[in-house]
Parts: C-alpha cells; structure tokens; sequence
C-alpha cells in the first residue's frame, strides 16, 4: 500500500469530523499569524513582508480588524489578531487531543 495514499475513505465518519476539525484549525491559526505578520511588518517595516496577506482568507481577516493608517489603529488590530490567534491555537489543540483519542 501507498503510504501517500488518501485513506479518507478508510476512516469512519467520526475519525473523518476530527480530521476535518483538525485541518480547518490548523489552516486557521496560519491565516492569523500571516495577518499577524502583515500588521506587525506595517508596525515596523524592517519586519518580513508577507505576500500571503494577498490570499482571500488573509485579506478578509484585516479588513474585520482594520489595521488603518496610525500607529494605535495597527497596535489595536495586532492585539485583536493575538487574541484570535489564542483562541484558534487552544481549538487546534482540542482537536489534536480528539485525534490522539481516535487513534
């Protein structure tokens, strides 16, 4: 057997959920940090440039938090980001507890 193959079909319908849960969290967490990254680099222009922050998911993440044009506006967003990066970093770690459960 392949070990690259897709087993998709080999799991059942409840390992399938968490796989899922698992993947949307942990896609999650790297839309944040690229926002994070993109308003930290706005913060201070020696940071990397981001180019992912093009990337629709990436893009509708700044436009809810709104980094703006002034130093505060962009602190305000980084902070919101950092918030939403916690929360989406404690759901990826709920679902790989559920994955280690299943396996």
């Amino acid at each position: 057997m392949d070990p690259d193959s897709d087993d998709d079909e080999n799991l059942s319908p409840e390992q399938q959920g968490v796989q899922n849960r698992l993947l949307q969290a942990f896609e999650k967490m790297g839309t944040i940090s690229m926002a994070l990254d993109h308003v930290a680099h706005l913060l201070n222009p020696d940071n990397p440039y981001t180019p992912a922050t093009n990337t629709p998911p990436v893009r509708a993440l700044l436009d809810e938090v709104k980094p703006g044009k002034t130093v505060e506006t962009r602190r305000e967003a980084l902070l919101k980001l950092q918030e939403k990066l916690t929360v989406a970093t404690k759901e990826y770690e709920k679902a790989t507890k559920e994955a280690e459960k299943l396996s």
